[in-house]
């Protein structure tokens, strides 16, 4: 039986790294702030301002929260973004996903200021990331990475198979494996022999939003496995959240293995708390 990767352990440890080191940023008269913008009326959105908010508090950092209806003009997004960037007292800015579909999630992003760009999803962010510059790094993936850590002593020389390659998760991800001197194999919907790529892998990771996706032929015996998957299905007549990976069969055959909820999820929110500090301490 798998080893459990005990996300929300791990992410609580952490953040109580985090909360000392802002007492002392507070002590020299910086108190890091972070914009969290919401321009969604979807529950779950709400659900992850209202944490992020909440895990803020707890670290000793403040947050201002900004909510918009589903028909809110782009232009106004644009505009608070702007002013943001102009005010000292705030270090990081959250736009929330997703967003209403006659809003560009890009246009707007990138609107906001690399410095204060908490999830690295900036096309200079990015181009930093990629290109071995320091930047700010998008939240989930540096969680990923803090979990393998706990498992793994060395990366190196480790062959890491990521399923999916968006730029807020896979792409990042793979580079900063690439960075940690892991093989890395990108596969996603164009990809052949899948599951027979996957078996291959010392680390699998899926980021697809797939429910129960990945099953236990996929695994090589003793890999570690990583769900990102965030997946909401009705089971029995009751909505349950579950990840891309079939957790019941893989974890019989895999070395270590992250649960969802409490895996990947409180990793994300502990490192938009560290990448917010982070912000403070260079502003």
């Amino acid at each position: 039986m798998a080893k459990i990767i005990n996300g929300r352990k791990i992410a609580d440890e952490f953040c109580g790294q985090i909360k000392e080191r802002v007492l002392e940023i507070k002590a020299t008269g910086t108190t890091p702030c972070i914009a969290l913008i919401n321009a969604s009326d979807d529950p779950a959105s709400e659900v992850y301002i209202a944490k992020k908010k909440k895990l803020s508090e707890l670290v000793g950092i403040s947050s201002n929260v900004y909510r918009f209806a589903n028909d809110v003009k782009e232009s106004k997004l644009a505009d608070l973004i702007k002013k943001i960037n102009t005010d000292k007292g705030v270090h990081a800015i959250l736009l929330q996903s997703p967003l209403p579909k006659n809003i560009r999630f890009r246009e707007l992003v990138n609107l906001i200021h690399p410095d204060k760009d908490v999830d690295g999803l900036t096309t200079l962010n990015q181009g930093r990331l990629f290109s071995g510059e320091p930047g700010v790094v998008p939240c989930t993936p540096l969680g990923v990475l803090h979990l393998l850590r706990t498992v793994h002593d060395r990366l190196a020389g480790l062959h890491s198979v990521i399923i999916g390659r968006s730029s807020i998760v896979g792409r990042p991800l793979s580079q900063l494996l690439l960075n940690a001197n892991c093989t890395v194999t990108s596969l996603h919907s164009y990809s052949q022999d899948l599951a027979c790529i996957c078996r291959t892998a010392d680390i699998l990771i899926s980021a697809i939003g797939k429910p129960c996706f990945v099953e236990r032929d996929f695994v090589k015996p003793g890999a570690t496995v990583i769900d990102v998957g965030v997946n909401r299905i009705e089971k029995n007549g009751a909505k349950k959240i579950v990840g891309d990976v079939d957790f019941d069969s893989v974890s019989e055959i895999a070395g270590a293995i992250t649960q969802v909820p409490n895996g990947v999820g409180p990793m994300t929110v502990a490192y938009l708390m560290h990448n917010t500090l982070k912000l403070a301490c260079c502003y």
